[in-house]
Formats: structure tokens, sequence, C-alpha cells
């Protein structure tokens, strides 16, 4: 079997008489989309994705466009036949960015009005720009709307875009490593490396192109710049440290070269780059995307997000430090103050920003699970129901639910059936995430002891923390917080004063080992031992309300001593309803 190839095509906008107008008010007569496209659309045109390039990248995301070519498109891992963009079932087109230089019009492109290129007066474009371009060629393609925008980096502003602007066109969003704005420091490299371009004398004051030279050394050095941006500083160490390098080069080498391998490689990522890339382009997109800020158009981060209606998902870089996932949290906190229905998860790689084109086993799992999830038959056998009933019992109809501790969802997934329950998930395991978006569950990956702090106050109906107070290192800060972002919670723990359990430790000396508690003392999670007792004397001393309190127990004997009102030494699990002190 040959190569799958894919032909670059080329789309001419039917623009009205007036042009396209810009966010600038200025106008372009003519505009060419560069794209390809993967897959079948569908007869119901229901299953299209749109790929968002990123500052750099270009309309060639996967397959070959040529049998001759050595290198497939720059997300080929994630598209095609059986990858998470399954092009078995859905449609993705992938278009170069207005204001590109690898065929969509941008400032290499020929003004209309002078028969000669734009260059400099090529007209400044936004984010928001990019995306109505590109809505306007979905359009002319007959796409009524879109299954799902994907993009990292810049391509993660613009599908943030596409969601604020389209909130009735778009029914998913992916935003991978990316930012409502910049950091101040991700500006300052943008600065530095457009006036490495603007000093080059060949820059011509961007008017090079029917020049003999062009700035190729200011945008190699700008290349640069920018590619130390997208690695991290343990990837940077792992690949070079302070090795040095065979001496291979053909030229004489500056006074004050070194012969450090991290700077040939440098050196060949900038030249290699000048080949395929527009300086001008260089200076139009990084401005973009420098300018782009959705808090401060929209007034702040969590008006940004009102009228969206899409489900999202928001992914980090553990080491991305030109994105930082404190950036993406900002995103994940906003829309669950909409409550909107959001997925998160982090990328755990040593390889920095550049992680989402290459941690593709973990990314693509992610990604598929969002985009192939499905509500399939409730496993009975994976809660027990007494003790969901318990829970139950406690929780209202109709409620936004936060369930903290979530595992795979399960206890979430037969609430939303049966008392269509609404919320979130969240848990600090990546699978678990993974199972709980597979069910059609938004879901979040966090730290309880840390994570509830990014949720605002009274964003949810009720907050459940089912057998995992017990596993925080601070179970007090958890219960205030739980009282903080909703009127009120319910917690289940195991009782540790439970009767087998101290007959256990009593006659055989070692710690107990039960349904409720079935870990060896070595590999338990549980780092504190908390009795019926305990917690109540916990919400007395701090002023928690405590509204209902159930007790449970497998055993006869549990049961009797429970209703002789012996709940401390008969209860075996408690399930309890809490709510906010009194003013």
């Amino acid at each position: 079997m040959g190569k799958p190839t894919v032909e670059l095509k080329f789309c001419k906008l039917d623009l009205p008489e007036e042009g396209f107008k810009l966010t600038s008010g200025q106008s372009l007569k003519e505009i060419t989309v560069a794209y390809e496209e993967y897959g079948t659309l569908a007869a119901d045109k229901k299953n299209a994705i749109y790929i968002c390039h990123a500052l750099t990248g270009d309309p060639h995301a996967a397959f070959y466009n040529s049998e001759d070519d050595k290198q497939p498109g720059w997300w080929d891992p994630m598209i095609g036949p059986g990858k998470p963009i399954d092009t078995e079932k859905y449609y993705a087109v992938c278009s170069n960015i207005l204001g590109g230089c690898n065929g969509t019009t941008g400032p290499s492109s020929i003004n209309p009005d002078t028969n000669e290129p734009f260059g400099t007066s090529f007209p400044m474009v936004t984010i928001k720009d990019v995306v109505n371009v590109q809505k306007l060629f979905l359009d002319q393609l007959g796409i009524p709307d879109l299954y799902c925008v994907i993009g990292g980096s810049m391509g993660g502003m613009q599908a943030l875009e596409w969601s604020i602007e389209y909130p009735e066109y778009v029914h998913r969003c992916v935003c991978i490593a990316s930012a409502i704005s910049l950091t101040s420091q991700a500006l300052a490299f943008d600065v530095i490396g457009r006036q490495e371009i603007e000093s080059d004398p060949d820059w011509h004051d961007g008017n090079y192109l029917e020049k003999e030279s062009k700035p190729v050394k200011g945008l190699s050095r700008a290349r640069q710049i920018g590619h130390v941006t997208y690695l991290s500083s343990s990837s940077m160490d792992a690949k070079f440290g302070r090795e040095l390098q065979e001496d291979k080069r053909t030229e004489q080498p500056g006074k004050f070269s070194t012969d450090f391998q991290v700077e040939s490689y440098l050196n060949y990522q900038g030249k290699k780059f000048v080949d395929r890339f527009d300086a001008n382009s260089y200076l139009y997109i990084s401005r973009m995307m420098d300018m782009f800020d959705l808090a401060r158009e929209h007034g702040s981060i969590e008006d940004a997000f009102k009228e969206t209606h899409c489900h999202f998902l928001i992914v980090s870089i553990s080491t991305d430090w030109l994105f930082p996932p404190s950036q993406q949290l900002d995103i994940v906190s906003a829309l669950i103050s909409n409550r909107k229905s959001v997925s998160y998860f982090q990328l755990d790689s040593q390889y920095g920003h550049d992680a989402f084109l290459i941690e593709y086993d973990t990314l693509g799992v992610g990604v598929d699970a969002f985009l192939n999830d499905q509500d399939v038959e409730l496993n009975q056998n994976a809660i027990d129901e007494l003790e969901f009933e318990q829970i139950s019992s406690l929780i209202d109809d109709e409620i936004h639910l936060l369930d903290v501790g979530s595992g795979d969802g399960e206890v979430m997934r037969t609430l939303r059936n049966r008392k269509n329950v609404s919320g979130i998930c969240l848990d600090l395991d990546f699978y678990k995430i993974v199972e709980c978006m597979r069910k059609g569950l938004p879901a979040i990956q966090l730290d309880v002891d840390t994570g509830l702090g990014i949720i605002a106050d009274d964003t949810f109906d009720c907050v459940l923390l089912n057998e995992t107070i017990q596993q925080l290192r601070s179970a007090l800060h958890a219960i205030k917080q739980i009282i903080r972002i909703s009127d009120n919670g319910v917690i289940s723990f195991p009782n540790f004063a439970y009767y087998a359990f101290r007959l256990s430790l009593f006659f055989t000396g070692k710690l107990p080992i039960s349904r409720s508690l079935p870990f060896e003392w070595y590999n338990t999670p549980n780092i504190h031992l908390v009795t019926v007792k305990d917690f109540q004397d916990l919400c007395e001393r701090h002023n928690i309300n405590i509204e209902e309190i159930n007790f449970l127990s497998d055993g006869l004997i549990g049961r009797m001593l429970i209703v002789l009102g012996l709940t401390n030494l008969g209860s075996e699990r408690s399930i309890v309803r809490i709510s906010r002190p009194e003013k």
C-alpha cells in the first residue's frame, strides 16, 4: 500500500463588491484560501472538524502531498483512519490563515490595485478576521456547522474565537496549550523577533520581494528566538546539555561562535525556516497573536464565554512556559463559572510547548475520548446500589453537581440518568478522566487539595465527595472549599471506628482489610483515619452544619448497633450532608 496522499486546493471566496471588511475598518477585495481536506463529508454534513494551525503552521496537517514526500503533515499522528480524528468517521479540513504565506492571501500576495505584492501595505489582521474568513470559506464549502474545531497554540486561540464568535455553529471546541492572551514574557520574545526582521538591512521596509536580497538573517534569528520558547529547560538539557558538535561547517564561523550543539541546532532551525516562510507574514501573524485578548475585548474572561454553547476540552502542558498551565486553568475556571460543559487534562511532558506536536500517545487518547463519547449502557455492577441510593437520597433532582474524586464517573452518570443531574467530574487520574469523557461526562483533571481553588463561589448546587476525604492532605480545607463553591455538600467516608475493624486490629494486630478498606497498609491511598465521631466533632468546632447522616453497614451486627444508637461502632461507612454555617 502506498502513502496516503492529499491535494492542496485553493478556494477563491465569493466576496461582495466592497470586499471583505476587516476589524480595522479596511477591506480586502480578493481572498484566496489554501486548504486540504481529509475524509468524506457525510450526507447530513454533520461530521466536519476544522483544524486550526499554529503561528508558523500551514494547511498540510496530515498525509503526504506526493509519494515522494519524506515527511507527512504536521499533525499526521492525529488525523487519519483509526486515529483520534478518524477520517473514516469525520471530514476534517485545515486551511492556511489569512495573512499567511502558504497559499492564502497575505503580504506576499498580489495587490489587485497595484498588480504588485502587498508587502507591508497589506492591512493589519486579527484572530477574529482569520476566523471570519474561515467561516466564509466553510460556508462556501457547504458546511452548515462544525462537529468540532480544534487547535494548539495560536490554533487554540482561533478555536476559542470560533466558540465565541459563532456559538450556534460550533458543537465542540478543543483548545490545546493556548490562552485568552499572551503573557508579557511571551510578548517580549515576539517583539524581539519582529525587531530582528525589521532591523535586517535586506528587509527594505517590507518591499523585499522584488529585490535581489531578502531579510534571511533577521527571519532566521526571529525563528531561533521563537523556537527556544517552544522547548523546555529539561528537553534542551536532554537533547543537547553542553555537548560539543563535530565541526562540519563549510563557512568560517564568527569570532564569538561556539561549538555547542545547541548553537548548531538553532542555526539549522533558522536556515530551514527561511526556505518555507515569508518574513512579512511572520511580522503580521506574530503581531496578530500578540493583540489577541478576549478579556479586554469582552470585559472579563467570564463574560467572553457567557454566550458559548459548545462542549469544551482544554489541554495544558506541564513544562510549557510560553503558555503556562495557569492560563489554561483560567479558561477552565471561567467556563465552570458560566456552568459550561468543560473537560480538562494536562500533558505531563518534558518537551515544553512543542509537546502537542510530540506526545500523541496521551493527547490522542484524550482527544479521542472527547470526540467519540457515547452514553453506553449503565454497568449495574459498577456501583454499590444500596450506597448509591443513600447518596442519591441526599441529592436533589436536576441540580448542577461537582463530583470530586469521581473515579470513572459511574456515580455521576447514574445520577444523570436517574435524576437528570448535570455537572462535572473531578479526579487526578488521567485515565479516569478519559473514562468519564468516553461516557459523555465533562471531567477535569485536578488535585482536589489545590484544584477546588480555581472554582468561584456558588458555582454548583451541590458537591459530592464520595470516599475521597480520607485521601486528602487537608480534609478541613476541602470541606471549607466545598461549602464555599456550593450551598451544601455530600461526603461519604469509611468509619475507621467500625467494630469489625477494631476487632481485627485487637485480635490480629494488623490493620483491617475490607470492601470499604481494600488496601494493604503499604499501598493504601488513605492518609487520614477518620471516624463518625471525629467528623462530627470537626464540623461542630468549625460551625459547619450537618443536615443529615446516613449510616451503612454490610453486616447484621453493624446494622443492629446502628439501630441501638451506637453509630460510631456499628457504621462501616457514613454519608453526611453538610451546609454552610449560619451567618
